[in-house]
């Protein structure tokens, strides 16, 4: 009886420590090192929201525990957070990047998150970070102590510089176990461990292939398993933002604190947020071909800003006023969020509430995974057809040819095509291989 109690608090006690970092994006970058590492701040099942202490935790990048080897992508020395307060907020964006080559897609610096968008940005010549340089080492092998750290204006990438052949992303608790991470490229068997937290599985390797010009991130799902990860194309890095639609539905629910941490691959960690915090009432319904949305809260509000997506991460302000109450078309795809700005001028923004409209004639579209073209089958007469980045950047307009899209200058990656025919529109995924 004894053990069964013992086996019951030690399991409730790592379920208690699972919330940390993961990785949800890193590049290579387009060029040079333009590289940066991206980071979720998630939660537990006995702490979903709130905010959490990440001192002392390391990122690194391969330090031998992948591959078991001292030798493949494995650079002197790794780094971890210093203090920061006030704490970080549960479903924050971290990012890391390299000061010396800046990727062209990255944002300016914000270290302690000044304008309240949970968006936290750090050089890697920071004050809130710290190197080692000794440890790990292609020498020394893969312990991390003893180790003597510094921080100043002068340290640089190299400790955690991606290998272009292959290479991993790593994040450790402060004890320097292995919380998170995975490979790519030529870095394979065997990988260190997830924790207990997390199932016990082993890492994985995304993708092999050359890692030159490429990012790496989380789609959305459990962040233990290979298949929920994607390799793209560098020149579209979102560093600070969603990877996808899907993304951004993960890390709402991670910041609602809607994500099921008991079961990491529940398809409602995936799906979109309704809202039903009693702070606020915030509510679409649908009226014959119209939506009527409406919200209230217990605060005093200065003004109400509502904004709409057909995809869910790329919005349109479509209201802004004192009113609480707006009609909308009602059209295939319906995301809906509210921006409230108070009294002081601080604003902040609910989640998202999603409603489908009715479903028009079905549009057949293959292949998904596609080298050349795509073909798209219809009733209806498409009148042109658009390709958008994971990023929301247009890349593609054209119209087709014997129901026909060609692809062949896209460069490889994930991609969003938008159909417009004269009564509606349709969006879907494809992978441009």
């Amino acid at each position: 009886m004894k053990q069964i109690l013992l086996f019951v608090l030690l399991f409730l006690f790592n379920k208690s420590l699972s919330q940390g970092l993961i990785i949800n994006e890193i590049s290579n970058g387009t060029s040079g090192t333009k590289e940066f590492m991206e980071f979720l701040v998630v939660g537990s099942s006995t702490q979903p929201t709130g905010s959490i202490d990440i001192s002392n935790w390391v990122f690194d990048d391969n330090n031998g525990d992948f591959e078991a080897s001292t030798g493949v992508g494995v650079a002197a020395g790794h780094y971890r957070f210093t203090n920061i307060t006030p704490l970080i907020p549960i479903g924050s964006i971290i990012v890391v990047y390299n000061n010396g080559d800046i990727n062209n897609n990255m944002i300016a610096d914000d270290p302690l998150d000044s304008n309240n968008d949970h968006i936290y940005v750090y050089p890697i010549n920071s004050p809130y970070l710290e190197r080692c340089t000794s440890t790990p080492s292609s020498t020394v092998g893969t312990s991390y102590t003893p180790c003597t750290y510094t921080s100043t204006v002068t340290q640089t990438w190299n400790s955690i510089g991606m290998r272009n052949g292959g290479d991993a992303a790593q994040v450790r608790k402060p004890d320097y176990s292995f919380y998170h991470g995975f490979s790519f490229g030529d870095v394979l068997n065997p990988y260190p461990t997830f924790p207990a937290e997390f199932g016990s599985k082993s890492s994985f390797n995304i993708i092999t292939g050359s890692g030159t010009g490429r990012n790496y991130y989380l789609d959305c799902g459990d962040w233990t398993e290979q298949s929920n990860y994607n390799r793209g194309d560098a020149i579209f890095d979102t560093p600070g933002l969603p990877n996808t639609g899907n993304n951004l539905n993960l890390i709402t629910n991670v910041k609602m604190g809607t994500f099921n941490y008991d079961n990491l691959g529940d398809p409602v960690n995936c799906a979109p947020v309704i809202l039903n915090e009693n702070s606020i009432k915030f509510r679409a319904d649908k009226l014959g071909k119209n939506v009527e949305i409406s919200w209230d809260t217990i605060k005093e509000i200065q003004e109400y800003t509502l904004e709409k997506s057909n995809n869910g991460y790329d919005f349109d302000i479509i209201y802004t006023g004192f009113q609480n109450r707006h009609t909308d078309k009602l059209e295939l795809h319906n995301y809906y969020r509210l921006k409230l700005i108070d009294s002081n001028y601080d604003f902040t923004y609910t989640n998202t509430i999603y409603l489908e409209g009715e479903k028009e004639a079905q549009i057949a579209i293959y292949p998904r995974l596609a080298y050349d073209f795509i073909r798209i089958e219809t009733e209806t007469e498409i009148i042109t057809c658009f390709v958008y980045s994971t990023s929301g950047q247009k890349v593609l307009s054209a119209t087709l040819s014997d129901d026909i899209l060609k692809i062949n200058n896209l460069h490889p990656g994930l991609y969003f095509l938008r159909i417009e025919t004269k009564e509606y529109y349709r969006v879907v995924k494809f992978q441009k291989m």
